[in-house]
């Protein structure tokens, strides 16, 4: 009876969600963790432990938003920065730089800006053996 095993009991806690619904504007910087659903309009940054989803009504406008996962129905203009997922869907439009680990454009979808993939903004190097058979291939061709 008391020299049992002992039970655990493990709560398990929901995942933290933010709704900003539509006819919503918040004009000041956002910093949450879990996950943030705007449908309605944020004028300033979001710095986000989770995912950022803009719906087909949201609009985002600030320098930046900085999140483990973002997906764009709606409009940002904004600078994004996640080290996961950047995806934006066919009637997402984006006007702002990127640097994600992986970006998903669909057919439809509008980007204004440049993108940096990968986790690390440095530059890969080629081998020396590339490099080798780059420059043999370069000499052919430049007679």
């Amino acid at each position: 009876m008391f020299g049992g095993k002992k039970k655990e009991n493990k709560v398990e806690v929901p995942e933290s969600f933010t709704l900003i619904d539509q006819g919503t504007i918040i004009q000041g910087n956002i910093d949450t963790t879990g996950r943030i659903q705007i449908h309605g309009v944020v004028k300033g940054n979001l710095n986000v432990n989770g995912v950022v989803e803009v719906a087909e009504s949201g609009l985002i406008e600030g320098e930046y938003v900085k999140a483990d996962e973002v997906k764009i129905v709606g409009h940002v203009k904004a600078n994004i920065e996640t080290k996961g997922r950047l995806e934006i869907w066919k009637r997402g439009k984006l006007e702002g730089n990127v640097r994600a680990g992986i970006l998903d454009i669909e057919e439809g979808a509008i980007f204004i800006g440049s993108s940096n993939m990968g986790s690390s903004t440095e530059t890969a190097s080629l081998p020396e053996t590339t490099k080798k058979e780059l420059e043999e291939k370069k000499e052919l061709f430049s007679d």
